[in-house]
């Protein structure tokens, strides 16, 4: 019988940390991060303030999580696709993410502190340019693109456009812009065609 409850409550849990995310996500549709206010997710969620604070120590940490559960299944990359295909997919995403409105306050948080920064580097940066490396080296061995590359620094010509884009523009890279960059870097890396 003690399994049983246990299970209830882990149950339980999981269901009130996804309604408190999925709560800060909606305040923040209809508000700015600043103001955003922990009593009003837990309104919104139908808690308590103390279970929030159970699981987050602040309201940065809360949006962090929010931006990680909605990020979460945006950037999947499918090994069927050519490789031009699946980075159009993956910056129209992060485009697309980060001028949500959980984006927004998320550069928000990442700017203003350096332990949401350092988390956001490990937690979302770090996974998600991994899983990118990953497909740049599946398309070297499907002779898509050279093998002679520095990854990194194609994940940079990649990625970087689209966050100095948004951070230091303020504009949101639309279709073009996207289809534009993919053209000029996958013109450099391409393998050469076979005759």
């Amino acid at each position: 019988m003690n399994k049983d409850i246990h299970i209830n409550v882990k149950h339980k849990e999981a269901r009130s940390k996804q309604g408190i995310l999925e709560a800060t996500i909606e305040m923040l549709a209809a508000n700015n991060y600043s103001s955003l206010t922990i009593e009003a997710v837990a309104s919104q969620a139908g808690v308590g303030k103390s279970t929030i604070y159970r699981w987050w120590n602040n309201k940065a940490r809360l949006v962090l999580d929010a931006f990680l559960m909605t990020a979460e299944s945006e950037f999947d990359f499918d090994a069927d696709k050519p490789v031009q295909d699946n980075f159009r997919q993956q910056l129209e995403a992060l485009a697309r993410i980060l001028n949500s409105p959980i984006g927004k306050s998320t550069l928000t948080i990442v700017t203003e502190n350096d332990g949401i920064a350092k988390d956001f580097y490990t937690l979302f940066l770090i996974t998600k340019r991994n899983t990118a490396k990953q497909a740049l080296q599946a398309a070297i061995d499907k002779g898509e693109v050279k093998s002679a590359l520095n990854l990194d620094v194609v994940l940079d010509l990649l990625y970087g456009p689209i966050y100095f884009q948004i951070l230091i523009y303020k504009k949101i890279p639309d279709e073009d812009y996207i289809n534009d960059l993919l053209i000029h870097v996958m013109n450099g890396i391409a393998a050469a065609a076979a005759n």
